[in-house]
């Protein structure tokens, strides 16, 4: 956990002495039973899953779920990570689930203090440490030259500096810094922009719904405060992917993000993409892949490109050179690579339509297929992505 809530509350009845003679403190089952029904009905859709031994709530998007655990004596462990979306979500969480602790009557053991102040105090910290990574998914990597990746983007050095000695000027990297309206929904519109939007059109329903909650998300945060600053060129363009029927709409958002740039988004950014037999490859983040043939072959797509990959090994095999030529070449070779130990061939052809570039590497004993598909114009992009496989 980078910062979040790691509490414990318990019931405000005592458990013995002279004291549990007005009212003895529930047991673990009881205490199980009355915060599942408490959860169901305050939480209602925000509930993953609930038994009487825990209660697991979805509270934002982009953070990780709300863990409430029933300890064998009864008592309640509160656990959640906050870094992704900032010090309002934070105290939001522990207002939310204050809420429910005293409807059950129950109290935190102990005082957090100031959440705010210790947010900035663990963002100084880490930034000191040399961290480079604060709040960020794990699920995805991307090729950034920067200081500090944030949820909100990379920032560079000056930054980094600036935050260390004031720590309050971090409050650009996190999407929800203040309880205000507007601000919840803002939240996740900004870290869905920033984390999960490809920025083309949507392939599939799952992409769609995705870009239509996120315009959900900011004609709320809009609703609820007109002053809110909001992304207007991403969501001009976002609206544009989605090629929305509502044209007043469209309209509207474009002419407010006049002279500015759309920036936001990781996925406008190259990946480092982890594939079987220790092999990783380069590629943009618009693509989504998926493994086949109980893993034996992964291939991606951006709607317009298709990348394929399978992978195999020659353990007697200690060449790299010798283990590529066992292939035999089977169309025009149109670029060959020697680079360390990796020896590689890429050959090109025209499949119905398609221009095809067949790439082999070898890194003894290991090989790899990747094959990319597109067109004529893309030869240059499926080197590039060939060139960039590697292996250990």
């Amino acid at each position: 956990m980078g910062f979040g809530i790691d509490r414990r509350a318990r019931s405000r009845k005592a458990r013995g002495g002279i004291r549990a003679l007005l009212g003895k403190a529930p047991d673990a089952r009881e205490v199980g039973d009355r915060l599942v029904r408490l959860a169901r009905r305050m939480f209602r859709g925000e509930v993953v899953d609930a038994t009487a031994r825990r209660v697991t709530l979805a509270l934002h998007p982009a953070a990780p779920p709300v863990r409430i655990v029933v300890l064998p004596e009864g008592d309640l462990e509160i656990q959640a990570d906050t870094a992704q979306v900032g010090p309002g979500y934070h105290a939001e969480v522990l207002e939310r689930v204050g809420a429910m602790l005293a409807e059950l009557e129950f109290v935190w053991d102990s005082d957090e203090g100031d959440s705010r102040a210790q947010f900035t105090a663990w963002l100084t910290a880490e930034l000191a440490a040399g961290t480079k990574q604060l709040g960020m998914p794990a699920h995805r990597s991307f090729r950034i030259e920067a200081a500090v990746l944030t949820p909100l983007g990379p920032r560079d050095a000056a930054w980094r500096d600036a935050v260390i000695a004031d720590p309050t000027r971090g409050a650009d990297a996190f999407a929800w810094w203040e309880r205000e309206p507007g601000h919840r929904e803002r939240s996740r519109a900004l870290l869905a922009m920033w984390h999960e939007v490809p920025w083309r059109e949507p392939l599939d329903d799952a992409e769609r719904e995705l870009m239509e909650r996120v315009d959900a998300d900011l004609r709320a945060a809009r609703r609820a405060n007109r002053d809110l600053a909001l992304p207007w060129a991403d969501w001009a363009e976002l609206l544009a992917n989605l090629a929305v029927d509502d044209e007043a709409h469209f309209e509207d958002v474009r002419a407010r993000a006049a002279g500015t740039m759309a920036t936001i988004g990781y996925r406008r950014h190259l990946m480092d993409i982890e594939l079987a037999g220790g092999w990783s490859i380069e590629l943009g983040g618009g693509f989504v892949g998926h493994w086949e043939d109980d893993d034996a072959r992964w291939w991606a797509t951006d709607g317009d490109r298709v990348v394929e990959f399978t992978s195999l090994s020659a353990p007697d095999e200690t060449d790299s050179e010798r283990l590529l030529a066992v292939a035999p070449e089977h169309h025009p070779v149109i670029e060959r690579l020697a680079y360390r130990h990796q020896r590689g061939r890429a050959e090109a052809y025209d499949d119905d339509g398609v221009h095809v570039v067949h790439g082999l590497m070898a890194n003894a004993p290991n090989v790899a297929i990747l094959t990319c598909k597109g067109s004529a114009a893309d030869e240059d992009w499926a080197l590039g992505v060939w060139r960039s496989l590697r292996c250990g």
